[in-house]
């Protein structure tokens, strides 16, 4: 007769956890702007916490927890050097970047969702 409210509080406990492990975490990074110098050239980058991305493994693309990084400054065919400039930014923050993130160019700047930890 006491079943029902111990399975309830089961459901609701598996769900809590489900809910729990949909937060990426932040890792070693702290979150906020970066001035990345490469060459003569300094380009603005920031750590944001986000959804998660993809990383591309041997397996396919994979949904990986973590930062974002937003690189701006650099047009849609710049791609190596956004994920070049998002590793150093990650890492000026504190964090490790993930070479294997996809990166994608919207609105004017390249992001890397999942890509610092």
């Amino acid at each position: 007769m006491r079943m029902q409210p111990l399975l309830s509080l089961g459901a609701a406990a598996g769900l809590s956890a489900c809910a729990a492990a949909a937060v990426p975490p932040a890792g070693g990074a702290v979150p906020g702007g970066q001035a990345v110098a490469m060459g003569s050239a300094v380009y603005q980058a920031a750590i944001l916490p986000g959804r998660a991305g993809k990383a591309l493994t041997a397996k396919g693309a994979v949904s990986v927890p973590g930062l974002t990084v937003q690189v701006a400054g650099l047009d849609r065919d710049q791609g190596k050097l956004a994920k070049d400039v998002a590793q150093q930014a990650c890492g000026q923050a504190g964090g490790q970047f993930r070479p294997q993130a996809v990166g994608g160019f919207a609105a004017g700047q390249w992001n890397f969702e999942g890509g610092c930890v």
